[in-house]
Parts: C-alpha cells; sequence; structure tokens
C-alpha cells in the first residue's frame, strides 16, 4: 500500500514528500537519479515514498532529486549550492533539517553542509569521501556506456550492486523493456554527475563538517572501501560510523533493518 505522496518542486527540484513528523527530512539521491527523477513519471515518485515511509513517523520526509538540463562543467559544489535554495524553500531557518546523502547524493551533502550551518544532522548514507578504485572503474565504465547511448548495460549493472539474488534478476529482466521503451530526458545530465563524481574528493570538506554525523558504510561495498568509511569518519568532528557487516550497496534494499536501524536511531538520538 503506497503512504500519502505529494509532489512538486523545491527551487526547481523535484520532489516528492511524505510523513507528518515534527522534524524535517531531506533525501538526496545518487549517480543515477539524472535516469529517472522523482518528476519524470506518475509511479517512480510513489515507489520513492514508500522508502521515504521508513522515517515518516519523526519526520516529514522529502526526496529531492536534481533539476534536468546540468550545465557541463557543473561540479558537486555547484549542485550543493543549488540544495541551499532547497533549504531556503523549506525554511531551514525555523525548521530543523536533517539531510541524508546516498551514495553520490552523499557527496553533495558533504559540500551542502561544509558551508550551511542550516543542517542539523547528515547522514552519509553509503557515501564515503572519495570513491575507492574500484568505485572509479564503475563511474568511468557507466559513463562510457552513457556516452555511447548504451543505457541498458548501466541499468542491469546497477540492479546487480543495489539487489541480490533473485530480486536483482527481476530487476534486471525488467529493465530490457524499460530501456527499449525509455531513454532519460537528458542524457547530458548524467554524463555531467558522473565527471563530478569523479572528480570529487570530500576530504577537506569533512572538518568542516560541524553538524553531528553518521557515516553508514559496508564492508563489501563496490563503491568505497571499509577502510575509504572508517577515513571519513575519522575527518569529521562527530562523526559516528555504522559499519554493516558483509554488506554492501544493496543494504538500503536487502538490509533495511540493519540500514535504516542505524539512521533511524541517529536521528531520533
Amino acid at each position: 500500500m503506497f503512504p500519502s505522496v505529494e509532489t512538486g518542486t523545491l527551487a526547481g527540484h523535484p520532489f516528492v514528500r511524505t510523513g507528518d513528523g515534527p522534524r524535517t527530512l531531506v533525501v538526496i539521491p545518487g549517480l543515477n537519479d539524472p535516469l529517472h527523477t522523482v518528476g519524470d513519471s506518475w509511479w517512480f515518485p510513489r515507489l520513492m515514498a514508500v522508502y521515504l515511509g521508513r522515517y515518516a513517523d519523526t519526520h516529514t520526509a522529502y526526496m529531492v532529486s536534481r533539476p534536468h538540463g546540468i550545465q557541463p562543467g557543473t561540479t558537486v559544489a555547484d549542485m550543493a549550492r543549488d540544495y541551499e535554495a532547497v533549504l531556503d524553500a523549506l525554511d531551514a531557518e525555523e525548521t530543523p533539517v536533517d539531510v541524508m546523502g546516498l551514495s553520490m547524493g552523499g557527496f553533495l551533502l558533504q559540500a551542502l553542509a561544509a558551508s550551511d550551518d542550516r543542517v542539523d544532522r547528515a547522514v552519509l548514507g553509503l557515501s564515503a569521501a572519495r570513491l575507492g578504485d574500484e568505485g572509479r572503474a564503475v563511474v568511468e565504465r557507466w559513463r562510457d556506456w552513457g556516452e555511447r547511448g548504451r543505457w541498458g548495460p548501466i541499468y542491469r549493472e546497477a540492479y546487480g550492486i543495489v539487489a541480490d539474488g533473485v530480486l536483482a534478476r527481476v530487476l534486471q529482466t525488467g529493465s530490457v523493456g524499460y530501456d527499449l521503451l525509455y531513454d532519460p530526458v537528458d542524457p547530458q545530465d548524467f554524463l555531467v554527475s558522473a565527471d563530478a563524481c569523479l572528480a570529487f574528493d570530500g576530504r577537506d570538506l569533512l572538518p568542516e563538517m560541524d553538524c553531528p554525523t553518521l557515516v553508514v558504510g559496508g564492508d563489501a561495498d563496490v563503491f568505497f572501501t571499509a577502510a575509504d568509511y572508517r577515513e571519513a569518519v575519522g575527518a569529521l568532528p562527530a562523526g559516528t560510523l555504522a559499519m554493516l557487516r558483509g554488506a554492501g550497496h544493496e543494504s538500503v534494499i536487502e538490509h533495511p533493518d540493519a540500514f535504516d536501524g542505524s539512521i533511524r536511531r541517529f536521528l531520533r538520538d
């Protein structure tokens, strides 16, 4: 059953909102956001609202995509400045805003929280200061496929990373039909985002994040190593690490109790 859903835009950013908790949570999605934002269909924001519902008892929860039409050369810092306007639209001066960045969204959160003290609490969900070597290879491969308009291989490899077993195979099979019927609204958005992701290094930003920050990582992650996660926490003034043993980038889907449990405790406390 789908929870109640509101969609629209905040400072030009498509969003989906659910829940009526007393605090506000903004979720910044990862690298694949441009391939299908929460403003690109009627069904996708409702699916994302199911995920946001995990936090809806304590928060009014938003997932906020990036707008289409990202200009070549746009950096993570540039995208983060655009999210400052989202905080303006949410009147973050008056209402405490917690922000969670998922994967590349965590890069944006590092740049945002390092310069904007309206971020009350931060969660780097499956995100460290920079891509590991294996993660760089994956993003470079996806960028190459995207430049050649080969979106299907990106979908299939991504589903194999974010899900396991039968679910991964179902998603990969379904992606074949999706790839035949739909192209990204603006393919350039993905290429620019991949470039920004590859260029990002947040090691100088982490010490500037004064807010309490939870880093949730998996020690079997494709994009970041366990050492990458520990390095990030060590650089944070008020950092806490939740390391998921034997888990990787599939944790959001495959290990919700462990992934969300640590986040819910952090946000509640």
